[in-house]
């Protein structure tokens, strides 16, 4: 039952912080959504904070490894950028409160949460390997593997971020997530490919 309580807290705890963020989101309201005893948070994780970090951790983590994964592939270079590139949008697909989670704490002043930044220079770091193995192998030509790693990932941040806005425009396409995603595959793939 307890580790019942705790996966309730971390799933309530994240979207509460996504929709809130850190500052808004209380204890109260926290434990109300889980279904837990109020001191359920200090029970579980000491603090409120604590519980953020081990929701955001959680996340970014998960993301990391999908980016890794797909990063790994045995493809060819482009295949590889459009598998890191279709990884980056299934997430934010299925988990579109990501980028709100730090959001908030960027926009509050407090930067990227500490526990989070590995996770995001693993991801840039899988990606801009992805682009100098290529570069290696005559697949792309001569570019800086990093700023390629940042404009993929902001490109799906961005659209993970006002995504769900944009689709509830009425006159825009329904498959409008795709046709983003392909085009983002597109630009960078022709970028890394011309010479």
């Amino acid at each position: 039952m307890t580790s019942d309580t705790r996966s309730r807290l971390l799933r309530e705890g994240q979207r509460l912080f996504a929709v809130d963020g850190i500052r808004g989101a209380s204890v109260r309201d926290i434990t109300r959504a889980a279904d837990a005893n109020l001191g359920a948070i200090t029970y579980h994780f000491g603090t409120k904070e604590a519980l953020y970090d081990a929701v955001v951790e959680s996340v970014f983590a998960q993301l990391a490894e999908r980016v890794e994964t797909a990063a790994r592939r045995p493809v060819s270079g482009p295949d590889r950028v459009r598998a890191v590139v279709g990884a980056l949008f299934a997430f934010f697909r299925e988990t579109p409160e990501t980028p709100r989670l730090v959001l908030h704490q960027v926009l509050a002043g407090d930067g990227i949460p500490p526990v989070v930044r590995p996770y995001i220079r693993r991801n840039l770091a899988a990606i801009a390997q992805v682009v100098e193995e290529g570069r290696a192998r005559g697949e792309f030509r001569p570019v800086d593997p990093t700023l390629v790693a940042f404009t993929i990932v902001s490109q799906s941040i961005w659209f993970a971020i006002v995504g769900r806005e944009i689709l509830g425009v009425p006159g825009l396409l329904p498959d409008l997530g795709d046709r983003v995603e392909g085009h983002v595959v597109d630009i960078v793939t022709r970028f890394l490919e011309e010479g």
